[in-house]
């Protein structure tokens, strides 16, 4: 035991390190530095220096016992600060993933319809066109159209934010093709899912999860720039690329936890006791929506 906790204590200071201690003495380095300089002398290092200078320079600054109380006091604060970036990064993932405000909902909604109705349209004429010379181009339409819509969503919205929606839509698209009743069958699937799918399942997770964080830091820098505008331009290079970040890992954590329905689905219908057969389909979705729902 004595083993474990150790191992498990260097784990997590590590982890520690890497995620918070790191980003958190960088940005408050940009920090001390901004209020140093200022808007109007932002890129002049030699200010920097000489006030650096004259505070090594302070008596109490040669102590040892002043050292390692400035030593401790950057830790904490560091430590301090990136409690509170990993807690605003939660609260920015939850925002992506919210249901509210409908007013944004609604009008993602009627982009999608418009967007269903010139596809369904174009597959229309594409089905007239079918065996005539403008078949190709009418069939090529047709997918354009279909990518726009899914683009949009590849279900119908009912969340404000495009991540919401992609991460949604797997409950959508499992329940239409399977009528499985996902929230309910997904603590089971995951107990029965390799550990190989699971660890890649959770890799997804941890990057839409650190892509959050990123907001956060991003949204420090940016409040760092109020006093030392460099620091908003890279506030804005961040957050630009957190939200590239969150879409790739939204949509490889949608498209890994579909795919575990898809390849695996029949495999937790076994372990329940229903006869799959063959392949995976509504009837056998249905049952286990019936079983693991319990009359609720």
């Amino acid at each position: 035991m004595t083993t474990f906790l150790e191992a498990l204590g260097s784990k997590l200071a590590e982890r520690w390190l890497t995620l918070l201690l790191g980003p958190s003495v960088l940005l408050l380095s940009v920090a001390a530095a901004g209020v140093t300089l200022g808007h109007r002398h932002w890129h002049d290092t030699g200010l920097l220096l000489i006030r650096l200078n004259h505070l090594s320079a302070q008596p109490a600054m040669r102590s040892t016992g002043t050292l390692v109380l400035l030593l401790v006091g950057v830790l904490a604060a560091s430590a301090g600060l990136g409690l509170a970036v990993t807690a605003l990064g939660g609260a920015v993932e939850r925002l992506w993933l919210a249901s509210a405000p409908r007013r944004l909902t609604a009008r993602r909604r009627r982009r999608w319809d418009a967007a269903r109705e010139r596809f369904d349209q174009a597959l229309l004429e594409a089905a007239r066109a079918e065996g005539t010379p403008e078949a190709p181009a009418a069939a090529a339409r047709a997918r354009e159209f279909n990518a726009r819509r899914n683009r949009i969503g590849m279900a119908p919205p009912a969340h404000p934010f495009w991540l919401g929606d992609r991460i949604a839509s797997v409950d959508t698209r499992v329940w239409e093709s399977y009528r499985l009743d996902l929230t309910s069958a997904w603590p089971r699937l995951w107990l029965s899912l390799p550990e190989d799918v699971r660890a890649e399942i959770g890799a997804a997770r941890g990057r839409l999860a650190a892509a959050t964080r990123l907001v956060a830091w991003a949204l420090a820098y940016l409040a760092v720039g109020a006093v030392w505008w460099p620091s908003a331009v890279v506030g804005v290079v961040t957050s630009v690329t957190a939200w590239w970040r969150a879409r790739a890992a939204g949509v490889a954590f949608a498209e890994l936890a579909e795919s575990a329905v898809d390849l695996h689905g029949r495999g937790l219908a076994e372990s329940l006791g229903i006869q799959c057969a063959g392949t995976f389909t509504e009837d056998v979705g249905a049952q286990i929506t019936t079983l693991l729902r319990k009359r609720t």
